[in-house]
Parts: C-alpha cells; structure tokens; sequence
C-alpha cells in the first residue's frame, strides 16, 4: 500500500469491544487494523470490498444507506460511507463502548479531509 490514510481514532486508543477496523478508499485500496484474534486484517479487507459492492446494489436501486449494520454470532460489522467514495468499517462485540459509540467514531471519520 503506497499510503496510510488516517483512521478515526488511534491505535492504543481503541475502545473496548472494538474488534477491528478498516478503511476502503475510492480506488479500491484497503488499510485494516485488527485488534483480535477472531478479526484478522484480511478477512477485514474481504469485508469491506464486499460490502463496497453491496453498496454499490442499493445505489443502483435508489438507496444510498448512511450506515449499513450486519450482526453475527461474535458481534456486528459497521460500514459507514462517505460521499467520496471512502467506506469505514467496525467489527465490534455487542453490548460494549465500540458498539455503544459508532457514531461518535463514525463523525470522527467524516470529519477527515476527504481521501485523494
């Protein structure tokens, strides 16, 4: 990966439950941080150029969601998009601060300069 884009908060700061995260830029890159062992970067990377592609779908059906949320037995799965094409994705265990605080994050990370 030629770059590293900022991520909505800083490794050593991530809140409890969070399990991974990761960014797709515009141009089909992927930078992934996992933070268990149940999450590992390339199954985040997989994650998001799949939901990149459900997202795609809806757009062609009219629905443009601002936060798509998938739930499974260990936790959930966050995408939050943003109007340049950037999407954002959290796995979290249910019930605790990362869960409890996806939007707070989710504002850190549109707050961001668009990607480029």
């Amino acid at each position: 990966m030629s770059h590293s884009p900022q991520v909505p908060f800083a490794p050593g700061t991530v809140a409890p439950g969070l399990l991974g995260c990761g960014l797709r830029l515009p141009d089909a890159t992927c930078v992934s941080y996992s933070f268990d062992k149940i999450c590992p970067r390339k199954q985040l990377d997989v994650i998001l150029n799949q939901m990149a592609g459900a997202m795609t779908l809806l757009a062609g059906h009219g629905l443009t969601p601002y936060r798509l949320t998938w739930t499974f037995e260990l936790g959930q799965v966050f995408l939050i998009a943003r109007t340049d094409g950037t999407l954002l994705a959290m796995a979290t265990r249910p019930d605790t601060e990362a869960a409890e605080n996806v939007d707070q994050l989710a504002e850190e990370f549109f707050s961001l300069a668009p990607a480029t």
